[in-house]
């Protein structure tokens, strides 16, 4: 394992980007799971909306990442 001091930023940078990606990919598949069995349209148009902003934070990210030239 690589001490934390000789880490770069652009390794913490890369690292903390795709944690990010990986965490949204996370959320994206349990909004799923609650489509299937919802009945509530209130509770449904939530969802909707959680994956709505779920995919501008994964654009957002990915935005960045290759602003930064990480992509």
């Amino acid at each position: 394992m690589i001490p934390l001091s000789k880490l770069r930023q652009e390794d913490l940078l890369t690292y903390y980007f795709a944690r990010s990606l990986q965490l949204e990919d996370i959320l994206m598949k349990k909004y799923e799971l609650p489509k299937k069995i919802l009945k509530d349209k209130m509770l449904e148009q939530m969802i909707k909306d959680f994956k709505k902003n779920n995919k501008e934070h994964i654009k957002n990210l990915n935005d960045k990442m290759n602003r930064l030239g990480m992509h």
